[in-house]
């Protein structure tokens, strides 16, 4: 289990070629900056492997994430929306 107050990601991965935080106006630099805000963080329900991260931008806009979490701390942003 990860203890999320305590967790810092190592490096961010992101497909860039079907970029799903495009089409909901939300910037891979803002999707980033969430991870290191005051963030909750719960399991996604419809895929095991995934998680559900709400958190805030530097700017205040508050963003839901869909992420994987891989080996070593490296976070796959899968997509996002606002909240």
């Amino acid at each position: 289990m990860v203890n999320w107050h305590r967790f810092t990601p190592t490096d961010f991965e992101y497909d860039f070629e079907r970029d799903e935080l495009a089409a909901h106006h939300i910037t891979f630099e803002e999707a980033v900056e969430c991870f290191f805000s005051d963030f909750e963080v719960r399991r996604n329900k419809s895929f095991k492997d995934r998680y559900q991260l709400v958190g805030r931008t530097v700017g205040g806009r508050s963003i839901k994430l869909i992420f994987q979490l891989k080996p070593n701390n490296v976070v796959r942003i899968i997509t996002g929306w606002d909240v």
